[in-house]
């Protein structure tokens, strides 16, 4: 069971965290994540669950697991109705002491400095929902739109949408 979450951490708190092979977890309101603010209705999105995992690379240093699991509520771009979009992603960081340590690493993580020390959850987490967004979303099928999009019809297909913006790359 995963020990509660806390706003952020200290490298030394990682380390333990790692050291320990625990994990720290919980629920967190996406209304409370002010980026996210205008990209996805809050209000209607339960809250994502995250776990925080710490351990040590091969060569020692600090590697960092975030997984993340929920459904966002975005508005579909072609009938203007909610839409669910499921988030289930375990991004990997290595922590480094420096941006010019971070050029040094090969692609196995991403590099990840931590801001005067310190790890701040919600603006990770903030930083990978806004990433898991998808850029234009939309329903699967216009069938699953609202309303709106039904009536009309052919003219939001995706065949019709690829045409209008191929159309303009001209």
């Amino acid at each position: 069971m995963p020990r509660s979450l806390q706003a952020w951490y200290s490298r030394d708190d990682l380390e333990r965290l790692a050291a320990s092979g625990n994990t720290v977890g919980g629920d967190v309101q996406l209304s409370k994540l002010a980026r996210l603010e205008g990209l996805v209705h809050a209000d209607r999105c339960s809250p994502v669950a995250i776990t925080l995992a710490a351990e040590h690379a091969p060569d020692g240093r600090l590697l960092l697991r975030l997984a993340l699991r929920g459904e966002l509520v975005v508005t579909c771009q072609r009938c203007l109705e909610p839409l669910h979009w499921r988030v289930d992603e375990c991004p990997e960081w290595l922590v480094v002491a420096a941006e010019s340590d971070a050029a040094r690493l090969n692609a196995e993580a991403q590099p990840l400095v931590l801001d005067d020390g310190r790890l701040g959850i919600e603006a990770l987490l903030e930083d990978e929902l806004i990433v898991a967004l998808p850029m234009v979303p939309r329903h699967e099928t216009i069938d699953d739109c609202g309303p709106l999009a039904q009536n009309l019809g052919d003219s939001l297909s995706d065949a019709a949408l690829d045409r209008t913006v191929e159309s303009r790359r001209i």
